[in-house]
């Protein structure tokens, strides 16, 4: 039992625990994030769920709508299917950016930031010594760091790819446009150059 006992003390004391209060308080020592902090993640976080569901469920749709339609162009409709695929892909990358701010702003800004208090101000060769446990912790918390930027710039690198594939292809569509009407100037002009009689009637034989 006295084993027991000290197991389950050493489990709720462990720093790599998350328990239930460390969603709402912070823990005995530790600082709190701060509220304007929170309403400012919050409605981030918000917004990116919201963009991330309306415009996935918006690319579902243009691909059951091609799917559906045989009547787009086989050229136009390789573009759409190719653009839905990728703002899908970016949709639920930030989704998965969203998920990464909750754990980061709920787990482990607190903590982060008293960290960093504790060092401010203060010379490297004066400050106190790390713990393995907080150690540990900041591994964590700047892979999680760096996994956000690197979620958020692959999100900002396929949209690049989205408006580049837009303008090429917009490029292209009016080249194609711009060699239809040179080409029914061509045959007006051809027309109006046929020799014709009094009339206005081509003449037999004429061409």
């Amino acid at each position: 039992m006295k084993q027991n006992s000290l197991l389950v003390r050493s489990f709720h004391s462990s720093p790599f625990i998350l328990h239930p209060s460390s969603f709402i308080l912070p823990r005995e020592g530790e600082r709190a994030v701060p509220w304007s902090e929170i309403v400012a993640g919050s409605f981030l976080i918000l917004a990116l769920v919201g963009m991330s569901f309306y415009f996935g469920r918006r690319q579902l749709l243009t691909l059951r709508r091609l799917r559906q339609d045989g009547a787009v162009p086989d050229e136009e409709r390789l573009y759409e299917r190719k653009r839905a695929r990728r703002r899908l892909i970016s949709c639920g990358l930030t989704l998965l950016l969203a998920v990464l701010m909750v754990l980061l702003l709920a787990l482990f800004e607190g903590k982060a930031q008293q960290l960093a208090d504790a060092r401010e101000g203060v010379a490297d060769d004066a400050a106190p010594a790390l713990t393995p446990a907080e150690k540990a912790f900041l591994r964590v918390w700047g892979g999680l760091v760096i996994s956000i930027l690197l979620l958020l710039l692959a999100v900002l690198g396929l949209a690049a790819v989205d408006l580049w594939e837009t303008r090429r292809y917009g490029l292209r569509q009016m080249r194609k446009l711009q060699a239809d009407r040179r080409a029914m100037i061509q045959r007006q002009a051809a027309r109006l150059r046929e020799p014709r009689d009094g009339n206005g009637q081509e003449q037999p034989g004429s061409g």
